[in-house]
């Protein structure tokens, strides 16, 4: 077995050994969103190892990866950047409609590079299948490969700055901002968030730290 597949499952796993992916909601549990990030990652050769980014941490919440002082710092930025849209002043997006965007913006991020051919598309449902992820995952992971790249779809609803922070932080698990294709639609997603540019330079250090210090097999 690979080492990207040791990570995955390591991720996947919750306590009980149940796959976590019955739901939507469960998706959002610590664990399964790695699951996820891994299974698009093992698609892009030119993507260093990404197995430790949320192992142990709600993705939902990215102090918990971060730090909650630098956290608390970023997401003031972004509230700053946001202070005249209206959207903010209204309820926290649903569980379900909220996994379904960060599902999209995985998958975006992993075709920012051109795209995700049959043959990669092929493997990510029998991953998908063999990890449990559930239905729900596999018709939104589907749907998304399907629909053009769109980073302004993803911030047409955000309804904080937590939401907004989430999306930047896990495509930038995903995507290879040293790849010119993905540095361009990191930054057009960067833009639709209002994502300054300092709180982004810092999400994606964050996220390279973390890659570097992943143990390999």
């Amino acid at each position: 077995m690979n080492q990207w597949m040791h990570k995955i499952q390591a991720m996947v796993q919750p306590k009980g050994g149940q796959g976590g992916g019955a739901n939507l909601a469960g998706l959002l549990a610590p664990g399964a969103l790695g699951g996820l990030v891994g299974l698009l990652v093992a698609n892009k050769s030119s993507r260093k190892m990404v197995g430790a980014v949320g192992k142990n941490a709600l993705f939902i919440g990215g102090g918990a990866a971060i730090g909650a002082v630098v956290w608390d710092q970023y997401k003031k930025r972004v509230r700053d950047a946001h202070q005249n849209d209206p959207q903010f002043t209204q309820p926290a997006t649903p569980v379900d409609r909220r996994t379904q965007r960060l599902v999209m913006a995985l998958v975006f991020a992993a075709k920012a590079d051109g795209h995700i051919d049959d043959s990669e598309q092929r493997s990510l449902r029998e991953s998908m299948h063999q990890l449990g992820l559930g239905e729900d995952v596999e018709h939104l992971v589907q749907d998304a490969i399907a629909q053009p790249l769109d980073p302004e779809r993803l911030a047409r609803d955000i309804h904080s700055e937590d939401e907004a922070l989430e999306i930047y932080y896990l495509s930038c698990a995903v995507a290879d901002v040293d790849h010119f294709m993905e540095r361009s639609y990191m930054d057009a997603l960067a833009r639709a968030l209002k994502i300054p540019d300092d709180v982004k330079t810092g999400l994606e250090q964050q996220v390279n730290a973390r890659i570097a210090h992943v143990p390999t097999r």
